[in-house]
């Protein structure tokens, strides 16, 4: 009786939480860091988040829309601040170059590869307070085109999830022209790992997850259209996974 009355049990509660057949899991992204009513200060905000039903293509953006595939849109505010491919961005950046003292609304949202919204998708949002005195500001230097890996640094001992910070100078990040015709001297960078794509990024930063042992990271810069930057300077560091 007992196995019998467990059965039944075990039916129903695997009845109520399976969907229909057919039914459609609906998408969804969760802002995981900063956490809500966090306090920052520093030059930069990083936004680290985690997506559920949904591939996040670098190389589709600006294509034709594609059931399930895009990246997401970062904003401050209801303020524009950027996109990503990967589960990381950073701001201020070249969409939205300052943030002031006080409190803030970040808010994720899922797009589809040709920038319309994914139907029925999940957005995230989180409040964070920046401190009196302690607006930050985004100006990239000028000068010749080329990009430097900051973090981490040449040899370094690293975990198996990272995030690469990069410097930029004389290049406008342009995250809405991605996959568009090429124009001089704007675009956004490359990630690689051993010489594979490993992602692309329009802020500072970009993740990876690398696999134990010795790895190289580089980075260089593209145009709207994916095609190298003429004359512009790389970077790459060799690290080794612990």
């Amino acid at each position: 009786m007992h196995r019998i009355l467990a059965f039944v049990i075990v039916t129903l509660m695997v009845t109520l939480v399976m969907p229909p057949a057919g039914a459609q899991i609906s998408s969804s992204i969760q802002i995981v860091s900063p956490r809500n009513d966090a306090t920052i200060s520093g030059t930069q905000v990083v936004v680290e988040v985690r997506v559920q039903n949904f591939y996040l293509n670098p190389l589709s953006i600006g294509k034709p829309a594609r059931p399930g595939e895009g990246y997401w849109e970062v904003s401050v505010d209801g303020k524009y601040a950027g996109i990503s491919a990967d589960e990381v961005a950073s701001f201020p950046n070249d969409a939205l170059p300052a943030l002031d003292p006080g409190r803030h609304t970040i808010k994720a949202e899922l797009r589809n590869n040709d920038h319309t919204s994914v139907a029925g998708a999940e957005s995230s949002e989180v409040s964070i307070t920046i401190p009196p005195k302690s607006a930050m500001r985004y100006t990239p230097p000028s000068g010749q085109p080329g990009i430097k890996i900051m973090v981490p640094h040449n040899h370094a001992s690293v975990s198996p999830y990272l995030i690469v910070w990069v410097k930029i100078k004389g290049f406008k990040q342009q995250p809405r022209a991605v996959g568009t015709p090429a124009k001089s001297g704007e675009g956004y960078w490359r990630l690689y790992v051993d010489g594979r794509m490993a992602g692309i990024s329009t802020s500072s930063v970009a993740d990876v997850q690398m696999t134990r042992g010795k790895h190289v990271l580089g980075v260089s810069l593209r145009n709207n259209d994916h095609s190298p930057v003429k004359g512009a300077s790389s970077d790459q560091v060799t690290v080794t996974v612990h």
